[in-house]
């Protein structure tokens, strides 16, 4: 999945501020997860459940990448800007004043950043309408993400040390994180405290991650686009084109 490095001078995981001193790193893997859905079952207005996680080898420094997002952000007169791709495309929240132009060119300069990025994506999908129950969908995911683990350990021994970024956001997502880890007692595992999507550049690839693939799977099974998903990508053939393309040979 990742090119084998040497060990060399890196720096943290994707921090809005990186530290300044740089620090003789383990081979250590960052997992950054978000989610996208809920867990009511039936439900027509969100037929799919998504949990993205975002990896990244804390050897490959990313301090140049994430200094030269945030400097075309201030170009932008943007300050403390938190990437949050279903408001941005809504024109919700924080997003709410500024018109389609400007809020397309905050979603293509973090698509530019990813595609510039040394990173890999998986998402667990469930399509719920397959599901009978809350219960069922959490037994779901929790066997695809207990699975997943199961490949990326054995496909990469030469890590040593795996940290699971997560903000809490839905309480069976940080229990499913909790037992596939626990029940793996080899592995060093770390999970971060108190994590704060703005903190970190990577954790909102993860919210953008989870937003493409939720448009993608849209279209692969007929569903319709949203009015605003429509109006925000120009429809399916320029999503897939214009879009989706530039992190695709990342998902894993």
């Amino acid at each position: 999945m990742f090119e084998k490095r040497s060990k060399s001078f890196a720096v943290s995981d994707g921090e809005r501020f990186p530290p300044l001193l740089l620090f003789m790193a383990d081979a250590t893997l960052s997992i950054f997860v978000d989610e996208s859905g809920r867990f009511q079952i039936p439900d027509r207005e969100s037929p799919y459940y998504i949990v993205a996680m975002v990896m990244h080898d804390q050897r490959t420094p990313i301090a140049e990448l994430v200094a030269e997002l945030e400097r075309h952000f201030s170009e932008m007169r943007l300050s403390n800007v938190c990437f949050h791709a279903g408001p941005l495309i809504r024109q919700k929240n924080a997003f709410a004043i500024m018109d389609w132009s400007f809020r397309n060119k905050i979603f293509r300069r973090m698509l530019a950043f990813a595609s510039k990025l040394d990173f890999k994506y998986h998402c667990l999908t469930v399509e719920k309408r397959f599901v009978n129950s809350r219960a069922q969908l959490i037994s779901r995911l929790q066997g695809e993400m207990s699975n997943f683990f199961d490949r990326l350990v054995q496909a990469h021994p030469d890590i040593d040390r795996f940290k699971v970024y997560y903000d809490c956001g839905q309480t069976p997502v940080t229990n499913m994180l909790l037992s596939t880890f626990k029940a793996r007692a080899e592995l060093d595992v770390d999970f971060a405290q108190a994590v704060r999507p703005e903190r970190y550049k990577l954790f909102q690839l993860a919210d953008m991650i989870a937003t493409l693939k939720l448009v993608e799977l849209k279209l692969e099974h007929g569903d319709m686009m949203t009015e605003s998903e429509y109006k925000f990508f120009g429809g399916p053939r320029n999503f897939k084109r214009n879009y989706l393309r530039f992190v695709q040979g990342k998902e894993i």
